[in-house]
């Protein structure tokens, strides 16, 4: 009987969960919740291919993006530009993962995780970028971030749906 309940309430959770990230994001965006799904999940998948695309890109590219962004960022380094760029752009990759599973979180930690080391590897293999370990730390800790910040979010989202009564 425990088991049935334990097994119940899991249940209610994981679809409150679903239920908080499509709510939120409905009124974010105004799409319903089996829209929603498919959107963040073909969002996620296709974001992949847009960061191997830039990131195996000639360096040309990459220069460009910069100059074309530095007077409305004051200016940094290049070098400050870069690292700041990596946190960025895996921030919004490991939360996007992390929207589009709600309920699997450690699926979306493995995919962000494992495609930030496996661009910088690839990185070394285009004869004008190079991948270094630092680059795919910062990558790294840009999805952590990025998971983090959307698990908090429906978890305080969670928090505000009203509580069924036993």
């Amino acid at each position: 009987m425990n088991a049935e309940l334990a097994l119940a309430q899991e249940s209610e959770l994981a679809w409150a969960t679903d239920k908080v990230v499509s709510t939120f994001l409905f009124r974010l965006i105004g799409i319903s919740h089996c829209m929603l799904e498919k959107w963040l999940t073909v969002t996620a998948w296709v974001s992949i291919a847009v960061l191997a695309y830039s990131t195996l890109t000639h360096v040309e590219t990459v220069y460009s993006i910069y100059y074309g962004l530095s007077p409305f960022l004051m200016r940094p380094s290049m070098r400050a530009y870069v690292h700041f760029e990596h946190i960025l752009v895996f921030l919004a990759f490991g939360a996007l993962f992390a929207f589009a599973y709600p309920r699997r979180t450690f699926f979306a930690c493995c995919v962000v995780f494992s495609s930030a080391v496996v661009l910088e590897c690839l990185q070394t293999l285009t004869p004008d970028r190079h991948g270094t370990s630092i680059d795919a730390i910062e990558k790294i800790f840009g999805g952590a971030l990025g998971i983090c910040a959307a698990r908090a979010i429906v978890h305080f989202r969670r928090e505000r749906l009203p509580r069924a009564r036993s």
